[in-house]
């Protein structure tokens, strides 16, 4: 006979007090495997409770593998395999997790930052994005309705590989602007140009390859690299963007697969590259016909001067792929980037996206193109120049300011949101100066962030992205005093 009852006035259900309690009875051994249960019918007049009472509870211990049951016959305790289970501590996994982690996992965990919480009180330079105050949330939630009201169900299925069709048409106009000749099945759509850079490296190179990079170069970027199991060669850089002798040189006794390069504000130095650097830089790439991936995440962040085209625009022999993005400008959470490349890359990149991702998300992407046939995309970009070039101008006027040029070295953007930062003549640790950076409520990013291998001077990268003119200038002003400090402790 089992002895359980029912609480009518407890809030937990009745079915789950039935479960709860033939379960328990069942785990301790008071019902045996093979043992018959009573028929719901007759255990849940014993209860006092409705039938289905007791035949939702059977319902759940058979799902859990506690009954089994045939046609016509009694509910029976399943034998359970618990052997395993049971010759071990239940708090401790039975899989020794750390041995089964790839190679792969084990590069990138020594590469990739951690995320830190910072007071309200921290002044933070770290963020490369948008400031959201700034974000056109309601025009983008007019466009998402409008997309949903009319393509809904298209919008909600998988989408193209590629993208969706008419976001496509529009980028390859709109890189027409910039003197980038293409046609929509030369471009895609990414998740993001994170996606876009994985893409093209998984397409080019094979583990153990060689790649060239800007140093320093995009942190995400390197962590990649080492993920994906490649050999990377530094190329410093100069005031006008990678040094082309020493790239040259490399090209000469080694065979890169690709150069990863950003002309347009460099992350994370900010420098833009001049026209004849360009032209110089596209003429090795063709001489030793080694493709040239062109990074142009802040393109249309000019504030400053006359826009130099993309590398892109001068392309003539089809060695140049381009990536751009929508995150530094519009919304970073969209993630929505794209890739202009010849037609026959395009259509391998778009099987090999196939194969990870299925596709992007139509909904996301039919949005962002009404917002941009709209003209919204336009206006927030206007909206964008107005504030950021305030910021940027605040930011060059208190490095004048403040800042010792015997001390450190920093560089002077045409636009984006980023500046770079040396010191000079220090014996200091990166991670001492930025540990003083803390102390006086400043976050920036370390400079050891953007190099493949430990470098022995002191950087930093500092982002106006989410700071105003105010924060900006009181920020500096910290840093001036910090070197101060620094400069009486040497007397």
């Amino acid at each position: 006979m089992i002895l359980i009852k029912v609480d009518k006035e407890n809030k937990q259900p009745l079915f789950q007090q039935v479960y709860e309690q033939l379960k328990q009875l069942i785990e301790t051994g008071d019902l045996l495997p093979g043992e018959n249960l009573p028929s719901t019918r007759k255990l849940a007049e014993t209860l006092g409770v409705h039938r289905t009472t007791v035949c939702r509870a059977y319902e759940e211990l058979w799902a859990a593998g506690y009954l089994e049951a045939t046609a016509g016959a009694y509910s029976r305790v399943r034998q359970r395999n618990t052997l395993a289970v049971q010759d071990s501590e239940p708090e401790h996994s039975l899989i020794k997790w750390e041995e089964c982690v790839s190679d792969a996992a084990n590069r990138i965990a020594q590469t990739s930052s951690s995320t830190i919480n910072l007071s309200k009180d921290i002044l933070d330079f770290a963020p490369l994005s948008p400031d959201s105050d700034l974000l056109p949330v309601a025009d983008f939630r007019h466009c998402l309705n409008q997309v949903l009201q009319t393509e809904g169900a298209n919008l909600l299925q998988y989408g193209n590989p590629l993208g969706y069709e008419p976001l496509r048409e529009y980028l390859a106009k709109q890189m027409r602007q910039h003197g980038i000749a293409t046609k929509t099945d030369e471009t895609m759509l990414t998740n993001g140009m994170q996606n876009g850079i994985e893409l093209i490296f998984r397409l080019l190179t094979n583990p153990g390859d060689c790649i060239i990079t800007e140093h320093p170069s995009y942190a995400s970027a390197l962590s990649l690299i080492k993920y994906l199991d490649l050999q990377v060669i530094g190329i410093p850089m100069t005031n006008d963007g990678m040094d082309l002798d020493i790239l040259e040189q490399q090209l000469q006794t080694h065979r890169p697969r690709l150069i990863y390069s950003m002309p347009t504000f460099q992350n994370p130095t900010g420098i833009s590259t001049s026209q004849t650097h360009r032209e110089n830089l596209l003429a090795l790439c063709e001489k030793y016909r080694v493709p040239l991936v062109e990074d142009g995440f802040e393109e249309e962040m000019k504030y400053f001067g006359k826009a130099v085209l993309p590398i892109k625009s001068m392309d003539k022999h089809h060695v140049v792929i381009y990536l751009g993005t929508f995150s530094k400008v519009l919304f970073p959470g969209i993630r929505v980037g794209w890739i202009v490349a010849p037609s026959q890359l395009i259509s391998r990149l778009g099987r090999m996206k196939q194969v990870s991702e299925l596709s992007g998300s139509p909904l996301t992407q039919a949005a962002v193109y009404q917002f941009c046939k709209q003209g919204f995309y336009e206006l927030h970009k206007k909206r964008l120049h107005r504030v950021y070039r305030k910021r940027m101008q605040q930011a060059l006027q208190a490095c004048r300011e403040f800042l010792p040029t015997s001390q450190i070295h920093y560089t002077k953007p045409d636009g984006g949101y980023l500046m770079w930062f040396t010191l000079k003549d220090t014996k200091l640790q990166e991670e001492e100066f930025i540990n003083q950076l803390t102390e006086a409520g400043i976050n920036v990013s370390p400079g050891s962030r953007f190099f493949p291998e430990p470098n022995n001077e002191v950087h930093f990268r500092l982002s106006i992205a989410h700071r105003n003119e105010e924060e900006i200038r009181e920020g500096i002003r910290r840093i001036g005093q910090i070197l101060k400090k620094i400069n009486r402790s040497k007397e």
